[in-house]
């Protein structure tokens, strides 16, 4: 089986190698999973780079999340199983950037038969987070409205798809002219771009209206003038650190109006969330891309040898879509 490793901690074209690697003995608790595809996310090349919540053991494969069918079973895992499609957990316990995968059965969830395998592959990281960030924090009733940093991303998609379906209204913050549009065609209620004077553009766009949630992933002032906008003991989630920024958020803010400023990681949630809750919200999700309500913009799709050109392509900042690495169609 071929499966892409990392040798050291640094930058992934100079410090992943594509190795053919023997097929590990089965546990007893273990499925091989054939995969059918798997996204590459801004985590993973944290991980790579040694900026990430966990630290491997060299050579280590890499690659969070991905989905596959299962061909292959331990001694003590249910026979129902075999043949079925599964959405491997981004636990980071073993990687998806290869053709096999072996995974213990409490990292699988099965998933639609029915649906797209790109759009589910995606599933495992930004959907769940945004599921969560939507639900965790503040009881969000319909014509709520919450603010994003960060809205032409993916996970932004996904947080304007979730919002939507709940009757939220969500005003987005952009870093770039030509990213406005794109917010608007996936259904963002109201979409401003970051710059001076940002404060006002955001006080403008709501009318009169506060914010009950703010969801960041950038860090420094552009979340700062959306927590100016949210309602007394409203909520500030930091999910990600694309901008390597602290939040700048007044102490007078967090103090007199009682709000409150959390961090979310994904894999603690996995790691202590009962595993019924962990199944149930994942077939949700699962349910919504095969009906349509939940889906991610694609732009390119590479077989696992090309992965330099699916880095370089991945780490540019204007990106139309998510990339991904589709493998052989499965037997």
């Amino acid at each position: 089986m071929r499966q892409l490793q990392f040798v050291a901690h640094g930058e992934p074209s100079y410090v992943i190698e594509l190795n053919t690697v023997s097929e590990p003995a089965l546990g007893q608790e273990d499925v091989l999973i054939s995969m059918e595809a798997a996204p590459l996310n801004p985590s993973d090349f944290l991980f790579v780079r040694g900026m990430y919540g966990i630290r491997p053991a060299f050579p280590s494969p890499v690659g969070a999340e991905g989905a596959g069918r299962v061909v292959k079973i331990g001694s003590k895992v249910d026979l129902a199983l075999q043949g079925k499609r599964v959405l491997i957990l981004p636990t980071y316990e073993q990687g998806t950037w290869a053709d096999q995968v072996v995974a213990p059965v409490r990292n699988i969830v099965p998933i639609s038969d029915e649906a797209d395998p790109l759009q589910l592959s995606m599933i495992g990281i930004n959907p769940a987070t945004a599921y969560l960030l939507l639900n965790r924090y503040v009881s969000l009733m319909p014509g709520d409205w919450i603010g994003q940093t960060a809205a032409n991303s993916a996970m932004g998609q996904y947080i304007i798809a979730l919002a939507k379906l709940a009757g939220v209204k969500t005003l987005n913050v952009v870093r770039r002219e030509e990213a406005t549009e794109q917010v608007r065609r996936w259904g963002g209620d109201r979409v401003v771009l970051q710059g001076d004077n940002l404060q006002k553009d955001i006080e403008e766009a709501l009318g009169g209206k506060q914010l009950s949630l703010v969801l960041d992933t950038v860090g420094g002032t552009p979340v700062g003038e959306l927590a100016k906008s949210l309602k007394h003991g409203g909520s500030i989630v930091v999910y990600a650190l694309q901008g390597g920024q602290f939040p700048a958020i007044s102490p007078r803010d967090l103090i007199y109006r009682d709000l409150s400023l959390h961090g979310f990681w994904l894999i603690n949630w996995i790691r202590n969330a009962p595993r019924t809750e962990i199944r149930e919200i994942y077939r949700k999700l699962g349910d919504l891309v095969a009906d349509g309500s939940l889906f991610a913009a694609v732009e390119h799709v590479y077989p696992l040898e090309q992965f330099k050109e699916a880095f370089e392509q991945s780490l540019k900042s204007n990106r139309t879509g998510k990339i991904l690495f589709k493998f052989r169609d499965n037997p």
